[in-house]
């Protein structure tokens, strides 16, 4: 949580002036290296370090800390909305803050009409930037659009684009894991999706498709990362398919039968 009254200044001692002295001695480069690195560990540890000495409260107001400001423990949403807190995720979304995009981006596209394709455009600035959450949720609207026949030829970049987010995620094993943190976000801001419309098609166009995906032997549900069976044997737009569909219903809370009324702009 950002503190919302004034900064105060800690009154110094002998020792504490010393270390400011030891601070001014050193490249400014060094001095936004260490702001961002406690920005990117803890607010409470980024507002004390501003407020050691007047080198440090010009350092910790760069671009460059705020954009590796962690925000763990910023909510997702308050209402009311505090001011400082809002100017705060501001700064942080303008310097390129990649969870602050995110944040914005998803509450953007899911929950107003107009701002539908900003918002995407901030979630996807994050996943080119290896967010992986912005990864997950932009592959997944995008596939989502694809298989309700939305995307044409202009979209063949961002189709592309997204099964190289998927394959990525597969990869580090956190397909599920980003699927959950996703599901936490709209779950939390009591979002409502406009997502897909239109007959809903596979990515796979094999029926029945011979090498589809299935469980590892022994996995009866997906419930770890470890029950993917990822055999490059196996059809990967099946694979697709069904986080597509395991999106849907964990995520978005539709069942795949309801596909084909989801609602979108």
């Amino acid at each position: 949580m950002v503190d919302s009254g004034a900064p105060k200044r800690i009154k110094l001692n002998t020792y504490d002036g010393e270390i400011c002295r030891l601070i001014t001695c050193l490249p400014t480069e060094i001095l936004e290296e260490i702001a961002s690195k406690v920005a990117s560990q803890s607010l409470a540890d980024l507002y004390h370090l501003k407020l050691t000495c007047k080198e440090m409260m010009s350092i910790t107001d760069k671009d460059y800390v705020y954009k590796h400001a962690s925000l763990d423990r910023v909510p997702f949403f308050r209402s009311p909305e505090i001011p400082q807190e809002a100017s705060f995720l501001k700064r942080c979304r303008l310097s390129g803050n990649l969870e602050s995009l995110y944040r914005k981006g998803m509450e953007a596209y899911l929950m107003n009409y107009e701002l539908y394709e900003e918002g995407l455009g901030m979630v996807r600035m994050a996943a080119q930037n290896q967010h992986k959450r912005s990864m997950y949720a932009f592959a997944m609207v995008v596939l989502l659009m694809w298989r309700s026949g939305r995307i044409g030829n202009l979209w063949t970049e961002e189709f592309g684009e997204a099964l190289g987010y998927l394959r990525f995620l597969r990869n580090h094993k956190c397909v599920l894991e980003c699927r959950n943190q996703v599901a936490e976000f709209v779950r939390r801001g009591n979002m409502c999706c406009f997502v897909a419309q239109a007959p809903i098609k596979s990515l796979c166009c094999n029926i029945p498709c011979k090498n589809t995906w299935r469980l590892k032997i022994g996995s009866w549900f997906f419930e770890t990362e470890d029950d993917d069976e990822n055999d490059p044997n196996m059809c990967e737009n099946c694979r697709w398919d069904h986080e597509v569909e395991e999106f849907c219903a964990n995520v978005l809370n539709i069942s795949v039968s309801d596909l084909p009324y989801l609602r979108h702009p």
